[in-house]
């Protein structure tokens, strides 16, 4: 019986490998996304073209004893913000949910966004079990394909000398036709096309307007890969009658979103300048050489009277002349 006792005391005595406190991988923990879905839509605002995207996710612990784990969040190709919970302890026997955050935003440079029909991402979460403070071989990975949503911002411009505004001037003698031609751009992130346009003119009924487009409706167009990428539309004429008054009218140019159905427009101000009338002219021209020709009698007749004084002067002057003989 002591031998029994001395065996026993002396097993207790050796020391356990450190190995042997890991938690046995037969005994498992799991994780994964709360919502099974193939795609998570990074939704844009409209205004701004930021995103918060949250995903949930949960890790259950079948052991007794409680687990750390650690979190780590990469993607592919676009580094966005994340918020993951950092260093969480699940109890023992139990389920837990937590969220992994992710912001950024929908622009791939300054003024252009991603193109969300082909724009792809997947974020990767490994979750990693820590024990003392050391990763353990027991990690688990979480994968998710993002995409953005689609946003629609088409817009149409008057192209003058190779730049485009939204408002524009245009200088028109009554009688005489001037064009302008216009661009479209798509500035969202998804292909649209026009379905149809139309042209407004408000304090001037006299002014006439033609529009010839180029190609037909509906008209594709892809988003923007710069700023300037726009499409030619089309060529306006504005004519003014020949007796159009001098005037500054307005001209609203609109164009129509398919997948929307909003419009977008453009105002052109243009500013009509009066001809002369022929017959006015014709009439000052009278006039003026009517004053001429009087103001001439006026210098005659005023000089008439001078001329006649000499000759007395002259007459007096011989007559003393001849009775001094």
């Amino acid at each position: 019986m002591k031998r029994i006792l001395i065996v026993v005391l002396l097993v207790s005595l050796i020391p356990v490998p450190a190995s042997s406190q890991v938690p046995s991988p037969e005994i498992q923990w799991s994780a994964d996304w709360e919502i099974d879905q193939n795609v998570a839509i990074m939704e844009l605002d409209p205004d701004t073209y930021m995103f918060e995207l949250v995903l949930k996710f949960w890790i259950n612990n079948n052991r007794l004893t409680p687990i750390d784990v650690d979190f780590d969040a990469e993607f592919e190709e676009v580094e966005f913000e994340v918020d993951d919970p950092g260093q969480v302890s699940v109890s023992g026997n139990s389920n837990e949910t937590f969220e992994l955050k992710i912001m950024g935003t929908g622009l791939k440079d300054a003024m252009v966004l991603h193109n969300a029909d082909e724009f792809s991402e997947t974020v990767t979460l490994t979750l990693a079990e820590m024990v003392g403070g050391q990763q353990v071989d027991s990690s688990r990975q979480l994968s998710q394909d993002l995409e953005f949503s689609q946003l629609y911002e088409m817009h149409v411009e008057y192209e003058a000398a190779g730049l485009t505004s939204s408002n524009a001037m245009l200088d028109v003698k009554a009688g005489t036709t001037e064009s302008i031609n216009l661009q479209v751009f798509n500035y969202g992130n998804s292909d649209d096309a026009i379905t149809k346009y139309s042209v407004s003119v408000s304090k001037c009924p006299q002014l006439k307007h033609n529009f010839e487009k180029i190609g037909e409706l509906p008209l594709a167009i892809s988003p923007a890969t710069n700023p300037d990428d726009g499409i030619a539309f089309g060529t306006l004429e504005i004519t003014a009658s020949s007796t159009h008054p001098t005037k500054e009218c307005e001209l609203e140019f609109s164009v129509y979103s398919e997948a929307t159905g909003r419009s977008s427009y453009a105002t052109l101000y243009v500013d009509v300048e009066a001809t002369e009338n022929k017959d006015d002219s014709e009439e000052e021209s009278s006039q003026d050489s009517e004053s001429s020709e009087s103001s001439n009698l006026e210098s005659e007749s005023s000089s008439l009277p001078a001329i006649s004084s000499g000759l007395c002067v002259l007459t007096v002057l011989c007559s003393a002349v001849i009775r001094r003989k």
